[in-house]
């Protein structure tokens, strides 16, 4: 009886996040009232800017059919790092991540305070813009857009927190993975019509992305521990276990937070601020040397970031203090500092070649779909690393729960 419930229990966490899911997507169709709706996704087609295509892939759609999702859950991934990079930053913010759960629980109320502001300042921006632009029926329609489009995000970090707190730990990115995942039918349609040489680079590039992801998912190092236990008085075992340094420990958060900042400036431009250099489909093929700027910020954004938020996905400082705590140490290196030391130099190495990479499997595609004259599937290979990266985190905890439902199975046997 025992098994089958946890057996249940497992089938039913799948079940009600695949339902949860779903459900954002049949949501996504409701539209934002007061909108001129086909006016406006013509006037987002024409701008042809890859950001405009990344904006539109995050949301699912909703941006250019401007529905109640129009702003995605762009302002809770804005908050999560702004927490994160504080916490990064500031000593008080550190500490109290390292408190345990009560420190935690503060940073997650302080992500969700930030996000809901973030969702009422972009939520009304674009509403105001919207008018500003011709695209509302009336001015009394910046309210009711406005509303719409902030309800609709915090519907959405609502299911995102849901799915983390009852069934999943990554329901904020499994949100950003369906709605990409909606989006990614009409690129490969868009793709099976091009010429047949068009289609084998794309095809080709994409194969080289998804091994060079797996590559960077199975590449480790893995750092011998030892912990002292004693049983009695006269003895003493030593246990071994390791602390695992992946190549992918950034994940696709540096792509995120790029992505983050490109619609950012997608705002901007909404307004009529020029921001002409961000513009992803023309940074391989005009001649205009200023273009070069956008390359130069998105791939230095990627890995500077990178290197940032490898210290909060790895810190070796904190490593260093819970294994001093526990009594357990690195064979030949000293607890402590050296310990510190240690762990610093063997994240740096892989911490590098991680950022190198996620940078050229970003920006390669951008420069081959727009060589091509593709500027719908700009950023095509961006989308396609972020799916990647949430795929294989979801793996990684379904197999941990598969794993934990074993385990307990074995000792009922």
């Amino acid at each position: 009886m025992k098994k089958e419930n946890k057996r249940l229990q497992f089938a039913q966490k799948i079940g009600m996040t695949i339902l949860l899911l779903l459900l954002i997507r049949f949501m996504s169709h409701i539209p934002v009232p007061g909108v001129k709706h086909s006016m406006f996704k013509l006037a987002v087609a024409g701008k042809g800017n890859g950001y405009f295509q990344l904006y539109d892939r995050l949301t699912g759609g909703s941006f250019s059919n401007m529905t109640i999702f129009g702003a995605g859950i762009t302002p809770y991934i804005t908050a999560s790092i702004v927490v994160q990079l504080l916490g990064y930053t500031s000593k008080r913010l550190n500490q109290m991540y390292h408190e345990g759960e009560y420190g935690r629980r503060h940073m997650q109320k302080m992500t969700l305070l930030i996000s809901c502001i973030t969702s009422v300042i972009i939520s009304f921006t674009a509403s105001y813009t919207l008018y500003a632009q011709g695209y509302l029926n009336g001015k009394i329609y910046i309210l009711f857009a406005g509303l719409t489009l902030m309800i609709g995000t915090l519907i959405l970090i609502g299911i995102g927190k849901w799915i983390e707190l009852r069934y999943f730990k990554n329901g904020i990115s499994l949100v950003l993975f369906i709605n990409i995942i909606a989006s990614m039918p009409n690129d490969v349609l868009t793709i099976i019509s091009l010429k047949k040489w068009e289609t084998a680079i794309l095809i080709a590039v994409i194969l080289i992305t998804l091994f060079v992801l797996l590559i960077m998912e199975l590449i480790r190092k893995e750092i011998i521990v030892r912990e002292s236990a004693r049983v009695d008085q006269n003895e003493e075992v030593i246990k071994h276990f390791f602390i695992p340094v992946r190549l992918n420990m950034l994940n696709v958060m540096p792509i995120i937070f790029m992505s983050t900042i490109l619609q950012l400036v997608q705002m901007l431009s909404l307004v009529g601020i020029k921001t002409q250099i961000f513009n992803t489909s023309k940074w391989f093929v005009s001649t205009k040397p200023i273009y070069i700027i956008g390359i130069i910020v998105y791939c230095a954004g990627i890995f500077l970031f990178g290197v940032m938020y490898s210290d909060i996905a790895f810190n070796p400082f904190t490593i260093a203090i819970d294994l001093k705590k526990k009594a357990s140490y690195i064979p030949g290196v000293r607890l402590g500092n050296d310990t510190s030391k240690f762990l610093h130099s063997a994240k740096t190495g892989m911490m590098l070649l991680d950022s190198i990479l996620l940078t050229l499997i970003s920006i390669v595609p951008i420069a081959i779909t727009s060589i091509l004259g593709l500027s719908s599937l700009t950023m095509f290979g961006t989308s396609l690393v972020i799916v990647i990266g949430v795929l294989v985190e979801t793996a990684y905890q379904i197999k941990a729960e598969v794993y934990g439902v074993r385990q307990e199975e074995k000792q009922w046997i």
